[in-house]
């Protein structure tokens, strides 16, 4: 009967250690299985991200190809003898750069003598012919088409009407494209380390890989790249709680959620470690392409100049872009991911856009567009210079990618803030078609951690950008 009543309170005791175990076990295995949501969540989130950066390299890199393209393009119609300054540009293509120029009814280039247009031209010129026959009035199209030596990037657009409307086309052949592009794609994967991507073209076939992976998502793309796909692979895989053997194990499960708590916490820091680098890295290309790229018009201006006074001024720009990509290289790598708030610092706002936007003049002509600034401030105020300046060139940047034409910037004024309106005259008038992207939401934080704001809104035909930030009167 001892004996009996020995076992009983053993097995009582067990019992009453048992149960909270199991309870444990039942809790743990719910949010399990409520943490295989978060961690899918997370997984798309984490690949749509990575998919937005990766499209924003390729696009950028492609768009800016044939931007200096047709700079060169341009120019060869000011040179004394266009004609023959526009087939030496087509010639240092290797004759991968096509051109159509038309005037109402009249083909001005390629000319249409059968002798001097190069063979291989005319089956690609009926391409690039059959869509600035469907081009309508102010229309910008562009986009790829297949040939039997590759595929072309092209773009067209159409101004004026009657016997005055002009019709101007360039396409660029994937060997004056892909070099290039599939170097830039190199060094995104480089500092993307876990990631395999995979690039097909319109015609569905894979012209770039990088890594191993198993199943990949897809992603459509458009801008340069309309048509394509982009697919990747790396996110990791999401798995259910098991509630069967975590109920049978209840002695262990204690231990096994304190293990698991444990391991979600590093893999938490894990991943805040990881997406803080992936932003510092994305922020970092963002800011640096834009300067970058006033780097390489001017450093062609000066290679083709000579001689005579404008080298100075365009040695001085140069050596101005240079400082400003050093100090925000530094600027950025010091601060990390998170955008850290900026000196107050004297300075005449109006004076500093007006800058900006002439430092700038070249890129943005080189995309068709042009810049008009006003001020309603008058004298120096203290405020962040170096965020102004920043939230400005993603602005202006933004606008020229996506809305050539005329941009109007404003400075202005009001409750203790300064105000920074940068308002283009282009593109469908929809917030969403430029409410997404990095130099945005540059632009937002940099706001913010300034005392400020930053709103887009609708102002057909365009949009217009409103950013804020902390003014004091020195």
């Amino acid at each position: 009967m001892v004996a009996r009543s020995g076992w009983v309170e053993t097995a009582r005791t067990a019992l009453l250690f048992a149960l909270p175990l199991a309870l444990a076990a039942l809790l743990g295995a719910q949010a399990l299985d409520a943490d295989y949501l978060v961690l899918r969540d997370r997984a798309r989130r984490d690949t749509a991200r990575v998919a937005e950066a990766f499209s924003g390299a390729a696009v950028n890199e492609v768009t800016e190809l044939a931007a200096f393209a047709r700079l060169h393009v341009d120019r060869s119609a000011r040179d004394a003898a266009p004609e023959a300054a526009l087939w030496r540009v087509i010639y240092t293509y290797d004759l991968g750069l096509l051109v159509l120029k038309r005037r109402g009814e009249r083909l001005l280039f390629p000319p249409e003598d059968p002798l001097a247009m190069p063979k291989m031209w005319e089956e690609r010129l009926r391409a690039l012919t059959a869509v600035a026959d469907l081009l309508r009035e102010g229309d910008f199209v562009n986009g790829w088409f297949p040939n039997i030596a590759g595929e072309y990037y092209f773009e067209c657009r159409r101004s004026g009407a009657g016997a005055e409307r002009e019709e101007n086309c360039i396409a660029l052949a994937s060997p004056q494209i892909f070099p290039t592009l599939f170097g830039v794609l190199d060094e995104f994967a480089a500092v993307t380390p876990g990631w395999a991507f995979r690039l097909r073209d319109p015609f569905d076939r894979i012209v770039w890989s990088k890594g191993e992976g198993g199943t990949f998502e897809s992603f459509t793309q458009g801008g340069a790249l309309h048509g394509w796909v982009v697919e990747l692979s790396g996110a990791p895989d999401a798995r259910r709680g098991a509630l069967g053997r975590l109920a049978l194990a209840a002695p262990l499960a204690l231990v096994w959620l304190l293990l698991v708590f444990q391991a979600r916490r590093a893999q938490n820091a894990q991943e805040a470690e990881s997406a803080a680098r992936m932003t510092l890295l994305t922020q970092l290309s963002h800011d640096l392409r834009t300067p970058l790229a006033n780097l390489k018009l001017y450093a062609e201006l000066i290679r083709r100049k000579s001689e005579g006074p404008d080298i100075a001024r365009y040695c001085a720009v140069l050596t101005d872009e240079i400082d400003r990509l050093d100090a925000l290289a530094g600027a950025t790598l010091s601060q990390g991911a998170a955008v850290a708030a900026s000196p107050l610092e004297t300075a005449d706002p109006g004076a500093l856009a007006r800058e900006i936007a002439a430092r700038y003049a070249g890129l943005l002509a080189a995309s068709s567009c042009f810049c008009e600034v006003s001020s309603a401030v008058e004298g120096e105020r203290r405020f962040a210079v170096q965020a102004f300046e920043r939230i400005l060139v993603n602005l202006l940047d933004n606008a020229r990618k996506h809305a050539p034409g005329r941009i109007e910037v404003g400075v202005a004024e009001s409750g203790g803030l300064l105000v920074l309106t940068v308002r283009d005259h282009g593109g469908a008038p929809t917030a969403p078609r430029k409410s997404h992207g990095v130099g945005l939401s540059i632009v937002r934080e940099l706001a913010r951690v300034h005392g400020g704001g930053f709103t887009l809104s609708a102002a057909p035909p365009g949009l217009i950008a409103r950013a804020t930030l902390r003014m004091e009167v020195p």
